[in-house]
């Protein structure tokens, strides 16, 4: 709980309570700027994005100073509610933080809610999980960032919105699983004369229909469905939605059946957890990489063996779109499961501890609800639990080998494929991929997929200038292609030219979550204070090799200090380790390292910072 007793909210207006009490904000511009911070609570937002958030695309001659005037009156107001502690409110180059303690957001309680009530999902639970996805809906007060309509906000309000629709239907799709009611049914009826292509919602009032014995009324609602895609999309209903159609047709019994509550038995019961997220639509390059993946996971399922597949690499390069591309296509493989657990090592968000993933995977695979604490109880009920089942179990973003040997098993046909930024060689895996940055082709091919291919045409000389700037990383690449695709107005010299200046760099490449500065902050946040004092000395050489020897001179106090390689090696691969630094082939004093442009740049700006 926050001392202060501050809260926030951008579901709904943006707002900021002190108790019950909610507090007006003297302006919409200060709205923006602090719907702007809340939006990437706990992050640095830059200057040039606040302007973005307030002014969209015209600000004026002053926006910078105003930015200033405007975070002054925000601080006042909160310093006269919180008396003498902390403002949320820091200035951290080149922009500012907004702190916000765990729960004190809105939009945070919403998506810590919204993940337990999948997990209650899961587990079989379908009570306690309408109860989390209704707790969850709860926050919000009508349209997220209301009233705010620059670019930034529309965006992120679009992106927020599918969200909870998202999290509506498995609300319902929960209630459904206790027992359909004539007010679900009404509840439904109402959302898909609202968002008449939403195939999810019309599926669940189909289903609901039928299991009250409206079984015409079902079919009707199909056929109206079929109208509205026809006319306005031009397509048929989907798979799933034409499957559900035919069922009812036919009196399928099945869809009379309801599902446990909760599931206890340590036996598998009904279909298989299919947990894998899909693999994204735009995936450029790596075919090497995905035939090697795809490859080493066969081989689990044809020579009847365990396998440990590795994808490692820095922040952004995509080793997680990767690993869901290859697994995705071999899945069916291991057919009593694909599981996945987002570790979050070093991504957004809280990380998954060991034992909260050990439960997950046990509960997903039928496990009985009550389960050890103990790390090792619970990795000794994992192995047991997978024997004779041939399963895929994906952990993404793990910090280390410590944090995958508990999941790892001798069941013939069982596979775990790992996304890490270090390379985990003390795994001895079957088969490794350590990412690199994309070939040139491959990265105008991910751009193209975004923003089309007559915008790239038009423009190849700015598209290559966009591509150079992103240095071959596909997280800069699609987040490139997004403000593009968001500004469709925009020639591509506007992003090109902006691109080129470095203090606005990292803020052009941030675009909702894409965002590559908070992703080379993940590695950078795992640093001891010794490694980040040479983290930020080595961003400011200006040259992107180096050299032990030029690390040892920067390590000593003065010229006639002893100079220290044991020191300058160790702190040297422990940047290598986190990906912040990437290691050469020796040159002739020895080994040599490399820093790219995007990282210096955020090591220029923390250092900015630390000042």
């Amino acid at each position: 709980m926050n001392g202060t007793a501050l809260r926030f909210g951008v579901l709904g207006p943006v707002e900021l309570r002190f108790h019950d009490r909610s507090l007006a904000l003297p302006s919409v511009k200060q709205q923006a700027l602090l719907g702007a911070g809340l939006l990437n609570a706990n992050m640095v937002v830059s200057a040039g994005r606040l302007v973005d958030a307030i002014w969209g695309e015209q600000p004026p001659a002053s926006a910078a100073g105003l930015v200033q005037t405007y975070v002054s009156g925000l601080r006042r107001l909160m310093s006269s509610l919180t008396a003498a502690g902390p403002s949320p409110i820091l200035t951290r180059a080149p922009g500012y933080v907004v702190r916000v303690p765990d729960g004190d957001l809105d939009l945070h309680a919403f998506e810590q809610l919204s993940a337990s009530g999948e997990q209650a999902a899961a587990n079989g639970d379908h009570r306690r999980a309408a109860a989390l996805f209704r707790e969850a809906l709860g926050h919000w007060r009508g349209p997220a960032f209301d009233g705010l309509g620059t670019p930034l906000f529309r965006a992120a309000a679009a992106r927020l919105d599918e969200a909870r629709l998202a999290v509506l239907e498995r609300r319902i799709d929960a209630d459904a699983q206790v027992g359909p009611t004539g007010g679900l049914v009404a509840e439904l009826t109402e959302l898909v004369a609202a968002h008449p292509l939403r195939e999810g919602l019309r599926a669940l009032l189909m289903r609901s229909l039928y299991q009250l014995g409206r079984q015409g009324e079902a079919l009707q609602v199909f056929q109206d469905g079929y109208l509205v895609l026809s006319e306005e999309l031009g397509v048929e209903p989907g798979p799933q939605l034409q499957e559900l159609h035919r069922k009812i047709l036919h009196a399928d019994p099945l869809l009379m059946a309801a599902e446990p509550a909760v599931t206890v038995s340590p036996a598998p019961a009904g279909e298989p957890p299919r947990q894998l997220p899909p693999p994204p639509l735009l995936f450029a390059g790596r075919a090497a990489e995905t035939s090697r993946l795809q490859a080493a996971l066969r081989a689990a399922y044809d020579n009847d063996r365990p396998a440990v597949v590795v994808v490692s690499g820095p922040a952004g390069i995509g080793k997680s779109a990767l690993a869901l591309t290859a697994a995705g296509s071999v899945q069916h493989h291991f057919p009593d499961g694909q599981l996945f657990i987002a570790v979050r090592a070093s991504g957004p968000g809280p990380r998954t501890p060991v034992a909260d993933a050990l439960a997950m995977l046990l509960r997903s695979l039928g496990a009985a609800t009550r389960l050890p604490r103990d790390v090792d109880e619970l990795a000794a009920m994992l192995r047991t639990t997978l024997a004779g089942r041939r399963v895929l179990i994906v952990l993404d973003d793990v910090g280390g080998a410590a944090e995958v040997r508990p999941f790892l098993c001798a069941q013939p046909g069982t596979a775990v494929l790992v996304t890490s930024r270090p390379r985990l060689p003390s795994l001895d895996a079957t088969a490794t991929a350590h990412l690199g940055p994309l070939a040139a082709a491959a990265a105008l091919h991910l751009l193209t997929g975004t923003i089309g291919a007559a915008r790239t045409a038009a423009e190849p000389v700015a598209a290559g200038a966009i591509l150079h700037a992103c240095e071959g990383l596909p997280l800069a690449v699609r987040a490139a292609g997004a403000r593009l695709a968001g500004r469709p107005h925009w020639r591509l010299a506007d992003l090109a030219d902006r691109l080129r200046d470095d203090r606005r760099r990292l803020d052009e490449l941030t675009t909702g979550d894409l965002d590559v500065r908070a992703r080379i902050h993940g590695s950078y946040r795992r640093l001891t204070d010794a490694e980040a004092q040479l983290f930020r000395r080595l961003s400011r050489l200006g040259t992107p090799e180096l050299s032990v020897p030029t690390v040892t001179r920067l390590l000593s106090a003065s010229p006639p200090a002893a100079p220290q390689p044991s020191l300058a090696e160790r702190l040297t691969e422990r940047l290598v380790d986190v990906q912040l630094l990437e290691q050469l082939d020796a040159g002739p004093d020895g080994q040599r390292y490399r820093m790219t442009g995007l990282t210096a740049l955020f090591g220029r700006e923390v250092t900015e910072s630390s000042r």
